[in-house]
């Protein structure tokens, strides 16, 4: 069953990496298409719109490319100059003004987008209707993720938050350690200012100090899932963790949404595994030795990244989605695409090691031994 479980963790952790490359690869294509078609993002979006529809009104089109009335007009004068757009009156309506695709917007769309949709198409046609819709099923709730995080954002401005400035202050939180046998620390919606340890002297599976807007915190067995409840603070506001973990279990650590200044020393730890997601900044790590194999995934893009081993302590890292600036115990990476591996002497026949992974770019990343 634990076996069964770890698979099925590490499967999961797959499917996160493979979705972040996904969007890299899409956003990477449409930088090639503007470039090569002279066109900024901004245009190339609202091309995007013209060749699902075809035709739509300037309304639309700005709702559904999320500008204003003004940006679209200025939008659409470029468009139109460029011959990938014509502005027209609605026969129905002639004080509305409907926006036709051109045989150069058809073009692109066909050449490039098109084929994408082919070879999609013909992947999905191996598939099941059960396999579709659980396929469909995660899209379109990974979408309103997205959508709902812009729409948080939007809503944190500095005024909104000044007048929420309920939770303040220090908060505790901890559990008793009872019958667990092992342990899982979650970050589930990103944080800021984090220091993560472990107490040799501890008696509760964990403890932790807050400061600032106390964060929703849930226990259940040995998991200990730990949200934010705000991510944007006005000047002036802080919010830190100080999370003491109990090393008398394994941990798994698991800390995604975007991490911002944060510290793990889990030397004194036995570390099952480490997953950091959703963007890193500002991150040093401090690891033990490790028994077994031990999974790390840094994915999502990494930035000013350190991470320390024990001397002696076998470790391979597997870059893919770019890397910049990256140093694995001296062997030193610029400016590459694609995946790249690096690894310690007699990785190979080390049974206790680290397998690292980085997906979606990184840079700035420093890995050495202590």
């Amino acid at each position: 069953m634990a076996k069964d479980e770890d698979k099925r963790e590490a499967l999961i952790t797959e499917v996160g990496l493979e979705l972040e490359e996904l969007r890299q690869a899409a956003d990477r294509l449409d930088e090639v298409v503007a470039a090569q078609f002279s066109l900024n993002r901004t245009d190339l979006r609202c091309l995007g719109v013209l060749y699902r529809r075809g035709r739509v009104t300037a309304g639309e089109l700005a709702d559904e490319s999320g500008l204003t009335p003004g940006a679209i007009t200025t939008v659409l004068d470029r468009l139109e100059r460029g011959g990938y757009a014509n502005r027209v009156a609605d026969p129905n309506d002639r004080r509305r003004v409907l926006v036709i695709s051109t045989v150069a917007t058809r073009e692109i769309g066909a050449r490039v987008y098109g084929e994408v949709e082919v070879a999609g198409r013909t992947e999905l046609d191996g598939h099941s209707a059960d396999e579709l819709a659980v396929i469909r099923d995660y899209l379109r709730r990974t979408r309103e993720v997205y959508e709902t995080q812009a729409g948080d954002i939007v809503g944190q401005a500095p005024e909104a938050q000044a007048a929420a400035g309920d939770g303040d202050g220090a908060a505790l939180a901890s559990a008793p350690l009872g019958g667990v046998t092992a342990g899982r620390l979650e970050f589930t919606k990103g944080a800021s200012a984090v220091k993560i340890r472990a107490d040799a002297d501890l008696q509760d599976l964990y403890r932790a100090t807050f400061e600032g807007p106390a964060p929703d915190v849930s226990v259940n067995g040995g998991t200990v899932a730990i949200q934010q409840r705000r991510r944007l603070l006005p000047f002036g506001r802080t919010q830190t963790a100080d999370v003491a973990l109990n090393p008398a279990v394994p941990w798994s650590v698991s800390l995604k949404g975007g991490m911002w200044q944060l510290t793990a020393d889990l030397r004194k730890l036995c570390l099952a595994s480490l997953t950091v997601g959703g963007g890193a900044s500002d991150v040093t790590l401090w690891l033990p030795v490790p028994v077994g194999i031990v999974s790390i995934v840094v994915s999502g893009g990494a930035s000013s990244v350190n991470i320390h081993r024990p001397a002696g302590a076998a470790m391979r890292a597997a870059i893919s989605g770019g890397a910049s600036q990256l140093d694995f115990d001296g062997q030193r990476v610029g400016g590459v695409g694609g995946r790249n591996v690096l690894e310690s002497p007699g990785f190979d026949a080390a049974a206790d090691r680290y397998e690292m992974r980085f997906s979606g770019g990184a840079s700035h990343v420093t890995i050495d031994t202590f």
